[in-house]
């Protein structure tokens, strides 16, 4: 994965992983639609090495391809891309706020670590701290929310 050292004026985001899961699993709809902007090169994705662990785990659970058809050959396509077109981005140690569950901090710390511009969720414990102001110019937005930026921004 290649270090995070500037993007050049390109949205950064991270988005969370099970936006990230459910556009592997279903080939439409809009976390598919987000995965393929990303893959398009309509924002620059971050990826905490705790997140990029927690991706492949969750991917490698029997339930996926047991339900879904979700082959080791397209999990290995997608970490791999993951790995060549992501940015890592270290996880912020300190958080100014936490998530509800806890357990889902490495995504904040993720965004905040790599100085996101958007943190792209449909988790609730995460999107109630859409308004925070501790986190000052982070985003945190749906994956709907943050297609229609993409869009707004291309027309």
């Amino acid at each position: 994965m290649k270090r995070c050292m500037g993007s050049g004026g390109a949205l950064r985001a991270v988005v969370d992983t099970n936006i990230f899961v459910s556009g592997l699993i279903t080939a439409d709809g809009i976390p598919y639609q987000l995965l393929e902007a990303w893959r398009a090169g309509a924002f620059v994705l971050l990826v905490a090495p705790p997140q990029r662990e927690a991706l492949e785990r969750v991917l490698k659970r029997p339930i996926f391809s047991q339900l879904y058809g979700l082959t080791e050959e397209r999990i290995a396509y997608w970490l791999l891309l993951v790995d060549a077109l992501g940015l890592s981005v270290p996880v912020r140690r300190r958080l100014p706020v936490h998530v509800r569950d806890r357990r889902e901090d490495y995504i904040l710390a993720a965004a905040l670590g790599g100085h996101a511009d958007y943190l792209v969720t449909g988790d609730k414990d995460i999107l109630a701290l859409k308004a925070h102001p501790r986190l000052k110019s982070l985003r945190i937005v749906t994956a709907t929310e943050f297609l229609e930026l993409l869009s707004s921004q291309t027309n």
